[in-house]
């Protein structure tokens, strides 16, 4: 690994690590509270005793009544008497003292039990401290990024949206650990992007074997027949070229098609190339100069070409496939000839290996032509059963504009071949929408700048209920009261004692009051907004996966760059 950089071979070393995921979810810890800590040990004032707080008073004041009328009652020489005056003052004193005692045991009770709060206030203080710091410790220690995995399996993964920075990622993210577990990985990329350079960089940083072709190339076949014969290379040529016109179209001019290229392929010899085609196909139109520069068609193949004319017809509508079949092939015949080789279907999916087929062209019209003619081969090998099934997985990025159609067809056979498919799509168009959420599928997400699109998309997410808080309330309040009462009392005893009581009070009170509420709803609306669609970031994705259990839907990053980060963890996170 000399001349590469340390941060390319450690981030090497880190996606290809074998665990398969999307990319990472970001998860930030929660300190969970001390279940004691919003309720603290409270003071309660113990209460004061009955007989002091009424009547210790009282009963200071009849004895000292008291003891002077027993004064005066023994002054005057009446034992009997004075016993009797006395006895309430007697009674009065053992009272008081009786009291007295129990204000010393509530004094020291209470001394006791404030003793025994601070003590516990300080030990639930102590035990909330040590729990916050425990937990604060936690948070910091604990891991952040967990791993986004396919729980369910599924054998196709769609991807809608995104950049191509963004599909760069996940395709590093993705590949690398499908590589690293020994499962070759076919891209065909006909996004124009070259959305797997980074994968491949990576994968030769590793020592990994990489294969990569890039189209087009004026001897298609037999490097793209893969020595099919005439008949179904005619076949695949004629589905491709149907893929050209509108749906709905007569679909007698595929079989049209496929005919005149059939007469054509059936009558050249090796090697077979869209030049040579176009030449053969000059021949049945009557328009061939075989004057005109070096002729790519042998004499006797000439005479074979000549003598199918008759055969093919001249019909008004045989003519006019002719001539579109002829535009079509004349376009790939003068792309620039490159000498490539392309790999035989069995050396596609080669364990551990990573094989990129691409589509480069300044003619954007050619490009597409060159996309289908790719697209329908790969679909037809899958067809033949010429692929190993689970021998690894298939990505085909930049494919929505062949149509519904073409996808699910390509979609179905890999399912049948038992091939893993990923479909990279920049746009959810409304030709396929229907597709999402096919059957045995994952979807991915990614950022859609289009208001429509993001809102086609979080429709497919779906609704849930939630509540919401949608209305606020403050009273405030105030009352008054004012009152007055008078009183006026007075009696006289047998022993000459009388007393005059009189009593004027005045009240007054005001209470202020506030009162506030919310009032929260039930609502039914988007699980997602289609605007957190629309403004997630070039590496950020929604996974939509009906799994086991229950359907899932989940944020996630697949920058390949996260594994660099610390605390980013081996293992998905568990749902709780």
């Amino acid at each position: 690994m000399a001349g590469k950089s340390d941060t390319s071979v450690e981030l090497s070393t880190r996606v290809f690590d074998g665990i398969e995921r999307l990319g990472w979810e970001y998860v930030q810890p929660v300190p969970r509270p001390h279940p004691d800590r919003d309720n603290p040990p409270e003071w309660k004032e113990p209460p004061i005793p009955a007989s002091w707080s009424k009547g210790g008073i009282s009963c200071l004041v009849i004895a000292v009544i008291g003891l002077g009328i027993v004064a005066l009652a023994v002054a005057a020489a009446s034992t009997l008497l004075a016993f009797l005056i006395a006895l309430p003052a007697i009674i009065a004193v053992f009272r008081f003292s009786s009291d007295k005692q129990n204000e010393m045991n509530a004094k020291r009770r209470r001394e006791e039990l404030r003793a025994a709060y601070e003590t516990g206030f300080e030990r639930w203080r102590t035990d909330v401290l040590t729990h916050d710091a425990a937990e604060r410790r936690r948070v910091d220690e604990a891991l952040r990024w967990f791993p986004v995995h396919l729980a369910s399996r599924p054998r196709r993964i769609d991807v809608y949206g995104g950049t191509a920075d963004g599909w760069a990622s996940l395709l590093v993210t993705l590949g690398a650990s499908l590589l690293a577990n020994a499962k070759g990985l076919w891209l065909l990329d006909l996004s124009h992007q070259t959305v797997g350079r980074e994968l491949a960089a990576l994968a030769d940083t590793r020592g990994m074997p990489v294969a990569r072709v890039e189209l087009p190339s004026a001897s298609v076949p037999p490097d793209l027949s893969w020595e099919l014969p005439a008949d179904e290379l005619a076949e695949v040529l004629a589905e491709a070229l149907s893929t050209l016109r509108p749906e709905g179209t007569d679909i007698d001019l595929r079989a049209t098609d496929a005919s005149i290229l059939h007469a054509v392929l059936e009558r050249l010899d090796e090697p077979v190339t869209f030049g040579r085609i176009a030449s053969g196909l000059e021949v049945l139109l009557r328009v061939h100069e075989p004057d005109h520069g070096p002729e790519p068609l042998a004499t006797t193949e000439l005479d074979r070409l000549t003598a199918a004319i008759d055969v093919v017809g001249q019909s008004d509508r045989v003519q006019n496939e002719l001539r579109f079949v002829y535009d079509v092939t004349r376009l790939l015949a003068r792309a620039e000839p490159s000498p490539v080789t392309l790999p035989a279907p069995n050396q596609w999916l080669i364990p551990g290996r990573l094989t990129i087929l691409s589509t480069h062209d300044v003619n954007e019209r050619r490009k597409d032509v060159m996309d289908r003619v790719l697209f329908f081969l790969v679909l037809h090998q899958l067809r033949r059963g010429r692929i190993p099934a689970d021998a690894g997985t298939l990505v085909i990025a930049g494919a929505e504009h062949l149509g519904r159609s073409a996808l699910e067809a390509m979609a179905r056979q890999a399912r049948i071949a038992g091939v893993r498919l990923v479909l990279l799509m920049t746009h959810v168009r409304e030709d396929i929408r229907q597709l999402l959420g096919g059957q045995d599928s994952a979807t991915v997400l990614m950022r859609l700048g289009n208001a429509e699109e993001a809102k086609a998309a979080a429709d497919f997410i779906g609704q849930g209920h939630k509540f919401v808080m949608n209305q606020l309330t403050r009273q405030v309040g105030e009352s008054q009261s004012k009152g007055r009462s008078h009183s006026y009392g007075g009696g006289a005893s047998q022993f000459g004692g009388w007393s005059t009581s009189w009593q004027n009070s005045v009240d007054s009170s005001t209470t202020d009051s506030v009162t506030r509420g919310e009032t929260v709803s039930r609502v039914y609306e988007f699980t997602v907004e289609p605007t957190q669609i629309q403004s997630l970031p070039p590496t950020g994705l929604i996974l939509i996966e009906t799994g086991p259990q229950s359907r899932r839907v989940l944020f996630g990053d697949c920058n390949p760059a996260i594994t660099l980060l610390p605390r980013v963890a081996d293992a998905p996170r568990l749902l709780e």
